[in-house]
């Protein structure tokens, strides 16, 4: 009777600490592709050099819009700079990717010209990218970290 009432606790024991809790928790979602796509007004830039801020500024033209990015769904995007004398202004039209693990973001003009970028954060209305390289350019090769900040 001894035996019944040990295995009893022990059954009881065991079926109260089993819970469902051997599920493996559920994986954050990176819908970083989805809120990249938008426009994108260049709005400030900083340049570090030794971690320590040396330039800073805002990058609209004066008397003008801001510079953007307009990243389109299906990896479309236009690249909008804008004339410093009269504002006109000129497109480069292209490409764009994601990498999550990366999080870098790719944007490729139609002439192949390629700018690289870390996605430091975003959220609805805020980027702040790390520029990696600029047409093969590196700023880490020659000591600086160059940063922007864009607003849609």
């Amino acid at each position: 009777m001894k035996k019944l009432i040990l295995f009893s606790a022990l059954l009881s024991l065991s079926l109260v600490s089993c819970g469902d809790d051997d599920k493996p928790e559920p994986q954050p979602v990176d819908n970083t592709s989805t809120l990249l796509v938008g426009k994108w007004d260049m709005v400030t830039g900083e340049v570090y050099q030794d971690g320590e801020l040396v330039q800073s500024g805002n990058l609209s033209t004066e008397g003008c819009e801001y510079d953007y990015f307009d990243i389109k769904t299906g990896g479309l995007k236009d690249e909008v700079y804008h004339d410093e004398e009269d504002c006109a202004t000129s497109n480069f039209p292209g490409t764009w990717t994601y990498e999550s693990t990366s999080k870098m973001v790719s944007l490729v003009d139609e002439d192949g010209y390629l700018l690289e970028g870390e996605i430091v954060s975003i959220n609805a209305t805020d980027i702040k990218l790390k520029l990696i390289s600029d047409g093969g350019d590196r700023p880490e090769d020659y000591g600086f970290e160059v940063f922007y900040y864009l607003k849609k």
